[in-house]
């Protein structure tokens, strides 16, 4: 064989070889599990080294399971260099230092099935890694092709000693340069294929043996520096073995600090609390709104990760959070009374740690179905692919509504849930979820609860560049409301029948009335999903989603505003539309792991509704995330503000806008800044409203 033709082949197996003992001195301390996972941002193109449904350019449906290794198997100078790539979506579960062979992933660590943060569940997204694969066949190699003169080299390496190993993009990247330590670290790694190869009484070329004695005689210096450092490593690793948090049990985390500011909004924002005579309780009144509440505020979420397997295959985790982006934020009334400025990483938790998810993952029928359990912090998210780019709330989208789809929010924050991923062919997915609130109440259980949602996911690789999803969600509450967070209070509340009151026969509003929210309604929700990488750096993606909420008992007998019965026999409804557009430069200004995004969409809008009634709405809070403090919001709706003579069932009358823009920069493999601004035209789709505006320094810290 002549060396010349060897030669190539070993620019890689440094990457795999030359650190594969130092694996473990790294797998347990700059990973944060995810999910979402459907969550990491995967923009970044770099050397073409993703493989994920949020970047297409390498994504596959080969199989569920087939990428996934431990973070122990992943070299550790791969991770730190390349952080931003994909191998396997999601962490996979923890395993003992005694034992490092790559394992089928779990449900989370399915490339296509990216668990994503939630802001229900404040879940985290991994930091993937840029971990490579063995080959078996040259053809693997999709830079590599048959009339290339180092073809044949290749193909003998991989077909006869199976020493070389591909990118997870299956690339191998032959021009690019190595050093005579790189070179030693592949001809190492050669030489112990012999090796075993002799040992196991296989056939070995004499002309292959000759060129292998000649080159271990050329770089003997380099491979017993190599040695050196392999024993090295053994003993360091032994240490932390030996002194380790855990034999079982993977630590790791989060921690967010932003620096944030708004303006405009004066309306809807500025509001006071008053005591309304009728429901004799305080509400907002905007009537005599003052300048909102916007000073500039550094805020913090912190999120630590446990993690265990038990089998090696499934995953047990749980997370604890907190976070002091209290009282809602900008969005409460005294601030800009609305939700468009919720941003995608507050917490309001005063400082207080919280339980935020516990789940469990494992696969079964031959690593093609993964099944999902959370006892709490569940969300559709959680199993269902977000298919979106910003999905993170570290390095992701700065706003709320910019993450995801909000049909994957509907049912508001929930406890339990059950869910499964299956991989029906190459090109297809299929994902169900269901979960519920108060699951642990006996009054209601799992299946009875008051609130729950059931989510069907399809999800479609019709090219190499383009991933697609359709969604389907049906949701059952006992008061009308969406639970996205991220709309018109008018959508959200259905109309605002959500939880209304009407004056009964023989009574007023003040001995409390028709209590509409107390009758049960349904909401059916479709959506679609898509990414379509355009060029090597630019990605475009979209997403857009229809619900339809029809309360499931007609309108009891009330009196009109002159005293009169009136009997409709009618059943509240609403309507609300959504959808949003972006585009994303990966690597601008040739930095590595740096993203610039625009993203522009219309959040939930009602656009239909009825019937049309006068009565007494019930204020709306809003609850985004488990263990948060209620916070009310109205929009400044002109509709509210008279009990009484408020009206129920008039869609939304304008149409607001948003457009955000953000620059994430990567400082190092465990830090990012990213700067990002956004505005909201006729906030609440309200023409009265003024834009509101919001702008964030983001630093997030992983670890």
């Amino acid at each position: 064989m002549n060396i010349k033709y060897l030669l190539p082949g070993f620019s890689l197996l440094f990457v795999y070889t030359s650190v594969a003992q130092a694996e473990p001195l790294n797998n347990q301390v700059n990973l944060l599990d995810s999910e979402i996972n459907l969550s990491d941002l995967h923009l970044e193109s770099g050397a073409a080294d993703q493989f994920s449904v949020n970047n297409l350019d390498h994504f596959s449906f080969t199989s569920i399971f087939n990428q996934a290794t431990f973070a122990s198997n992943i070299p550790a100078d791969v991770k730190n260099e390349k952080e931003e790539k994909f191998t396997s979506v999601n962490t996979t579960a923890p395993q003992s230092s005694e034992d490092t062979k790559p394992i089928p992933t779990t449900l989370a660590q399915a490339e296509f099935t990216n668990y994503q943060t939630n802001t229900q569940s404040l879940d985290p997204v991994i930091i993937p890694n840029d971990s490579i694969a063995q080959l078996t066949n040259v053809s693997q190699l999709r830079d590599v092709q048959p009339g290339d003169w180092a073809y044949e080299a290749l193909r003998s390496l991989v077909e006869r000693y199976g020493c070389i190993v591909g990118y997870p993009n299956q690339t191998y990247r032959g021009n690019q340069a190595m050093t005579r330590y790189e070179f030693a670290a592949g001809l190492n790694a050669c030489l112990q294929q012999i090796e075993r190869l002799v040992a196991e009484s296989e056939a070995v070329s004499r002309e292959d043996l000759e060129t292998l004695q000649r080159l271990t005689k050329e770089f003997e210096t380099e491979l017993a520096t190599i040695a050196g450092q392999i024993d090295n490593l053994e003993g360091r690793i032994a240490f932390l073995e030996d002194h380790q948090f855990s034999t079982t049990v993977i630590m790791n985390g989060e921690v967010i600090f932003a620096l944030a500011d708004a303006w405009g909004g004066g309306p809807p924002g500025g509001c006071n609390f008053e005591e309304e005579e009728v429901v004799q309780e305080d509400v907002v009144d905007c009537q005599n709104a003052g300048e909102p509440e916007t000073n500039t505020v550094l805020a913090y979420l912190a999120r630590l990760g446990l993690q265990t397997s038990f089998t090696g295959q499934d995953r047990l985790r749980m997370f604890l959070t907190t976070g002091n982006f209290d009282n809602g934020g900008f969005t409460n009334p005294g601030s800009l009374n609305t939700n468009g400025p919720r941003l995608s990483y507050q917490a309001g938790y005063n400082n207080q740690v919280i339980l935020d998810i516990l789940e469990y993952r494992f696969p079964a029928f031959n690593d093609r179905v993964a099944f999902y359990a959370s006892t709490f912090g569940f969300a559709l998210s959680n199993v269902l692919t977000a298919n979106s780019p910003y999905f993170d709330i570290g390095r992701g989208a700065v706003s709320r509504f910019g993450q995801l789809n909000p049909i994957l929010r509907i049912g508001g924050a929930m406890d339990a849930g059950v869910g499964f991923d299956w991989l029906i062919a190459d090109p297809l997915r299929l994902q169900v979820a269901y979960g519920t609130r108060n699951s642990g109440d006996p009054e209601q259980g799992f299946f009875g609860a008051n609130h729950s949602t059931l989510g069907v996911q399809l999800l479609l690789q019709p090219t190499d560049t383009i991933v697609t999803g359709i969604t389907y969600v049906n949701s059952y509450n006992s008061d009308g409301r969406l639970g996205t967070f991220t709309g018109s209070v008018n959508a959200e509340s259905t109309g605002l029948w959500s939880e209304g009151r009407l004056p009964a026969v023989g009574t007023g509003l003040s001995e409390g009335g028709n209590r509409i929210g107390d009758l049960p309604a349904q909401t059916n929700a479709v959506g679609a999903t898509l990414q379509w990488r355009l060029a090597e750096n630019l990605t475009f993606g979209a997403w857009a989603g229809y619900t339809f909420t029809n309360f499931l008992k007609r309108i009891p007998q009330f009196r009109d505003t002159q005293g009169n019965p009136v009997d409709l026999d009618d059943k509240p409804f609403g309507n609300t539309v959504t959808y949003l557009f972006s585009l994303g430069l990966s690597d601008p200004f040739g930095r590595e792991g740096d993203l610039f995004a625009f993203l522009f969409g219309m959040p939930p809008k009602l656009v239909d509704a009825g019937p049309t009634v006068r009565g007494l709405a019930v204020p709306f809070f809003e609850q985004v995330i488990a263990g948060e403090e209620p916070v009310e919001v109205t929009d400044n709706n002109p509709r509210l503000g008279e009990p009484g003579n408020e009206i129920f069932g008039v869609e939304d009358e304008a149409t607001s806008l948003q457009f955000e823009f953000f620059y994430r920069f990567k400082v190092n493999d465990n830090i990012w800044i990213t700067p990002g601004f956004f505005f909201v035209t006729n906030p609440g789709h309200i023409a009265d409203n003024d834009t509101i505006y919001v702008g964030t320094i983001r630093t997030t810290f992983r670890f």
